[in-house]
């Protein structure tokens, strides 16, 4: 309803008040004189002349999404189960956090929270221990802080030598 009335936008200027580069002592909103002028100049600038969107509301509300339905879910859950045993199958540290890690980056980490937080939970038990995964490695020990960090468990910051 609304969409079907032209809007027409004009410009207008809007004062600006900027500090003059010689009143640099004086605390802002103090207009002291320094010779004849004060220390905030009046600068007008005109403000953008934005077009109203070519879509309307009705527009934005009516698009669908072609991936869902029975077809899609049931292939959503059998990519879910093919995955869960892989979290389970991987025993290095490393590679345990690099799979979290393209889960996360490809928005996936939320079907496989719990298997996602048992994983870091056996990490951040064993954070302290010298394992030989981490040892003379910064990838792996970056990696390893910025995953616990991201998901609240706490880690100092100082790398043990």
């Amino acid at each position: 309803m609304l969409a079907s009335i032209p809007i027409l936008i004009t410009h207008t200027r809007l004062p600006i008040m900027r500090r003059s580069s010689s009143c640099k002592a004086s605390p802002p909103g103090n207009q002291s004189m320094i010779g004849n002028s004060t220390c905030e100049e009046i600068i007008v600038r005109r403000t953008a002349n934005y077009h109203p969107p070519i879509w309307d509301y009705d527009y934005v509300q009516s698009l669908r999404s072609d991936y869902v339905g029975e077809i899609y879910t049931r292939r959503l859950d059998k990519l879910k189960r093919d995955v869960k045993p892989m979290l389970g199958k991987v025993k290095k540290p490393l590679d345990q956090l690099e799979l979290i890690d393209v889960l996360q980056r490809l928005g996936l980490y939320y079907h496989f929270k719990d298997a996602i937080k048992r994983i870091l939970d056996s990490i951040y038990n064993q954070y302290n221990q010298h394992e030989e995964w981490k040892k003379d490695d910064l990838y792996a020990t970056a990696l390893e802080f910025r995953l616990l960090r991201q998901h609240g468990y706490d880690v100092p910051e100082g790398v043990a030598v």
